[in-house]
């Protein structure tokens, strides 16, 4: 970490102990050990690799290829430090701890002046459902909440957030599509574009790009899913229309559903053995695609932060690309691929892909109350798992998932008060 850019977290961190009545000696005390963690352990910020959108749009707006992701709660201080470190872009969203993202982000802009130093987006959710001129309508009043809570005039891109193949009418909403245009020109948004991680990402992705209106996309694109014809087509399609391509869930797939205790289970463990990290790797494939932008990455500490910074300055080795071709191929049924449409009707309308995606919130992220937060918001039928006859559910999947054994593991675990 550069000497400037210490200077400028001590100045932050000794005006807050001075504010919060400790004496000099200790402020100064604290600062001497901060400096010596600092400079020993944050990463020089020039390893960070800057690119430039490839067109005409994003023409000298430089953005890190690692961006961060804020969809988990995040202290203030780790998001300062993320930018000292040299993040420029950060994603975030009015549903994202429930606004609380958000405000934590506005909090450090505030307090730093750093909100011009980032590539800043933010999405809207309170669309779904809506039709007419009210679903128009709801990105003009969100929009202003979340500037209020980011403290910023602005942001630079806003997104229609999880766009699902029921609502691909939006991207031809005359309404919607004037909405957005009034918003650039009012200066409160640079770019439009929208996320998605929906089972008809494909579809989207291509309809996005037709659209004429959509700058940028945040997609599902991942090490068990990029080679996929019909997803690598449609990426095609985006590029060639010069959209911005972001992934995320990017390392979704490098921690495959846990095994029962057996055979496998001291086959996965042998990679580790080899010193093979699955989630650095998994990074660095998808930025081998060179149609793809940047990553954004959830971090919430500073070790994670450090290994991805690592799988953004590194390419992808022959050794690594090997062992994760090998991990792949082994834990391929152990992954929900997100073709929840094959199985939920042998799972008699529960919606697999969504319920088995907040299951690996809890089970590999470690985001318990989160994902049970989540999976509560579910409607009754969409949880009434306990009951159900799901004996033909597991035949239903191409991929050999124990989808019958996952799900009731999920309503066990998230179900639980």
């Amino acid at each position: 970490m550069s000497r400037i850019a210490v200077s400028a977290v001590l100045i932050s961190a000794f005006s807050s102990l001075v504010g919060e009545g400790f004496s000099f000696d200790r402020c100064a005390a604290v600062a001497a050990r901060l400096t010596a963690h600092l400079l020993r352990q944050e990463p020089d910020p020039s390893v960070i690799l800057n690119v430039n959108f490839p067109v005409g749009e994003f023409a000298g707006v430089k953005v890190t290829k690692l961006g961060m992701g804020t969809s988990w709660a995040v202290a203030e201080s780790f998001v300062q430090r993320a930018i000292a470190s040299g993040v420029r872009y950060i994603d975030t969203s009015e549903t994202y701890e429930r606004g609380k993202a958000e405000i934590a982000l506005g909090n450090v802009f505030a307090r730093t002046g750093q909100r011009k130093d980032v590539y800043l987006v933010t999405k809207n959710s309170s669309y779904e459902g809506i039709k007419g001129s009210a679903r128009a309508k709801s990105f003009v009043t969100r929009l202003q909440d979340s500037l209020d809570r980011l403290q910023t005039d602005h942001v630079d891109c806003y997104y229609i957030h999880g766009i699902r193949g029921q609502d691909i009418d939006i991207l031809t909403d005359k309404e919607v599509i004037k909405t957005f245009e009034d918003l650039k020109k009012s200066g409160k948004i640079k770019f439009a574009g929208f996320s998605c991680h929906d089972r008809m990402l494909p579809e989207l992705v291509e309809a996005g790009a037709k659209a004429g209106w959509i700058d940028q996309i945040m997609i599902k694109y991942n090490f068990r899913e990029m080679e996929v014809d019909k997803l690598k087509r449609a990426v095609d399609v985006a590029s060639k229309a010069n959209l911005g391509i972001i992934a995320m869930k990017t390392q979704q797939g490098a921690s495959a559903f846990a095994y029962k205790p057996g055979e496998k289970d001291e086959k996965i463990n042998a990679f580790k053995d080899k010193g093979f990290k699955a989630p650095v790797a998994a990074i660095k494939k998808v930025l081998s695609d060179e149609r793809i932008h940047l990553v954004v990455s959830e971090m919430t500490n500073f070790d994670e932060l450090r290994e991805n910074m690592s799988a953004v300055v590194d390419p992808l080795t022959t050794k690594e690309a090997r062992l994760l071709e090998e991990h792949r191929v082994l834990t391929a049924n152990r992954y929900c691929h997100g073709c929840g449409h094959l199985c939920e009707t042998a799972a008699h309308g529960v919606p697999v892909a969504t319920v088995l995606r907040y299951y690996r919130y809890y089970e590999a992220y470690g985001k318990r109350e989160a994902a049970r937060e989540l999976y509560k918001a579910l409607p009754p039928e969409s949880r009434a798992i306990a009951d159900l006859d799901l004996a033909g559910v597991d035949a239903a999947c191409p991929h050999g998932l124990p989808v019958a054994d996952l799900l009731r593991r999920a309503d066990r675990h998230l179900g639980t008060v």
